[in-house]
């Protein structure tokens, strides 16, 4: 008898476009339906809640963290009100607070990382040599994304487990982070389109279109809502996906840990690591 466990996974990328080689990264964050409904997203508002985080106000962690700066103009107001003011400046024992209790909340929470990265030199760019290709290459984005559906297919596949049983498998419905540029966009919904009617590095269509149930890009308007669904899983990826990026790439290990003064230093990576399931590079010569 076969066994199929019902999944929800969110996906977010990041890349870096101002070092050579450049290199994008996907990275997502995937439960079982059951442990996200009833346990991930009612811990996630009351998170929310107890720091007293606005009704619609997304946690941007790359904005939380600039808080940490000396430089307090590239702090946002939105933020300042509610780890300090703008009078007596940051409030730090809040925000140590916040990142340790958010640590504690995601090392007891369900649900396993992945992550693909993809290097690429400008300078091998093949359009480049040839700009009749510009239109007829694939560029970074669907590329990364479709060897991401293979990764993730290994896991619904419990091919990453042993001994491995055949009857059961994963079944999972994608949320990608929406405020991605057009032109990516276009590419990830192509490499998704392409990997269920032609399948994947490893697998076949069959198998793709077995596991993966329906993709859905989801803006921030639709974020950190206290309703039924609050989308916790695009908040929480996007507080994981720099440090599995810097870890994966090995790369910027000095902005690994948060450090807040008058306390010791926080590390993600000693909690994120334990949830790393399956993570892979490429580095092409020839893109």
């Amino acid at each position: 008898m076969s066994i199929s466990t019902q999944y929800i996974s969110y996906l977010d990328e990041t890349k870096s476009e101002h070092t050579n080689p450049r290199c994008y990264t996907i990275a997502s964050f995937t439960a079982t339906k059951t442990d996200y409904f009833e346990k991930i997203e009612p811990l996630w508002s009351k998170f929310r809640a107890r720091f007293t985080i606005p009704d619609g106000q997304v946690l941007h962690f790359a904005d939380i963290k600039q808080l940490l700066s000396i430089n307090s103009r590239s702090h946002k107001p939105e933020w300042v009100r509610i780890f300090g003011s703008t009078i007596t400046g940051i409030n730090f024992s809040k925000l140590h607070a916040f990142f340790a209790e958010l640590l504690q909340m995601l090392d007891k929470m369900p649900f396993v990382v992945q992550a693909t990265g993809f290097e690429w030199n400008p300078l091998h760019n093949i359009r480049l040599r040839n700009p009749y290709l510009t239109d007829r290459t694939f560029f970074p984005a669907y590329i990364t994304f479709r060897d991401h559906l293979n990764l993730m297919a290994v896991y619904l596949l419990n091919l990453h487990d042993s001994p491995y049983n055949k009857n059961i498998k994963g079944i999972t419905k994608l949320r990608f982070d929406g405020d991605i540029g057009l032109g990516e966009r276009n590419d990830l919904k192509e490499a998704y389109h392409h990997s269920i009617s032609l399948g994947t590095r490893h697998f076949r269509a069959e198998v793709i279109r077995q596991l993966f149930d329906e993709i859905r890009f989801i803006g921030k308007n639709e974020v950190g809502h206290n309703t039924n669904i609050n989308h916790a899983g695009s908040e929480i990826i996007d507080f994981i996906l720099s440090y599995v990026t810097r870890y994966i790439w090995n790369r910027d290990s000095n902005k690994t840990q948060i450090n807040i003064p008058g306390y010791a230093p926080l590390f993600p990576l000693s909690v994120l690591k334990n949830k790393l399931v399956n993570h892979q590079t490429t580095k092409d010569i020839l893109f």
